[in-house]
């Protein structure tokens, strides 16, 4: 009965924290709870079984999130939110049953990632997008994997060495991505240099590669190159003729 109460109490103080940081390193969540790696698994077993959390390859997160915490993203995924289901609805039908595909962690492709979660049953899907992870979660027969990595504050995304080791070893029929601006005659640009680098591996990783973008991203600006017009195989955006 006492270590029961323990564990009811480690696990209350466990959704405690999370429910103000949102998202936390193991190793740190472990060392404010005061329990054991070990310890803190198991406990955290116990709540992704019952849907509290999600555990992923070094970080916890809180399903439903913490708005002061997801307030960024909410906010670029409300942004353009009606040409992003369209977007979406229109890169469902490139994909096949069975097919193995990175998605990047752009909002475009969260809101995709809602659509493959509608439509397919069996999808094979790495992404270093932590939002987008939580959303395919709720597909059983999803087999889903995150690059791992460190956490990027405000874009709830993984990125650095780590991730980009990791992404390395892993090959993807099809690469799903959006990006922050894009110029016809150059390629897509992005506001931070380490998202551009795994895009970049998960591009030459990939057989084909699909571009998720929105007309008002053509023709903007944004400091970081990414991907060479070149390379980009195919362009869907919600207004014909425009890319």
């Amino acid at each position: 009965m006492v270590g029961e109460n323990r564990k009811s109490k480690r696990m209350h103080k466990i959704l405690d924290i999370l429910s103000q940081e949102g998202t936390v390193k193991t190793e740190e969540l472990s060392s404010k709870v005061g329990a054991s790696i070990t310890t803190l698994r198991r406990d955290l077993s116990v709540l992704q079984r019952l849907g509290y959390i999600v555990k992923g390859y070094g970080f916890v997160t809180l399903l439903g999130g913490n708005p002061a915490e997801n307030g960024s993203f909410m906010k670029r995924l409300s942004m353009n939110r009606e040409e992003k289901e369209k977007i979406a609805m229109k890169a469902v039908n490139y994909v096949n049953e069975g097919d193995v595909i990175f998605l990047d962690e752009s909002t475009t492709c969260y809101v995709f990632a809602q659509a493959l979660v509608r439509r397919f049953k069996k999808l094979h899907i790495i992404t270093n997008a932590i939002h987008t992870l939580l959303v395919l979660a709720q597909s059983p027969c999803f087999l889903v994997e995150s690059t791992g990595g460190s956490l990027l504050s405000h874009f709830d995304s993984l990125i650095g060495p780590k991730a980009e080791s990791n992404l390395k070893g892993i090959y993807a029929q099809k690469f799903f991505f959006s990006c922050k601006a894009l110029k016809q005659d150059e390629g897509t640009f992005e506001l931070n240099p380490f998202s551009a680098s795994i895009k970049r591996i998960m591009l030459a990783n990939s057989e084909e590669n699909y571009l998720l973008v929105d007309h008002t991203k053509i023709g903007s600006v944004s400091p970081f190159f990414c991907i060479d017009i070149g390379d980009i195989q195919h362009v869907i955006t919600d207004k014909e003729g425009i890319a």
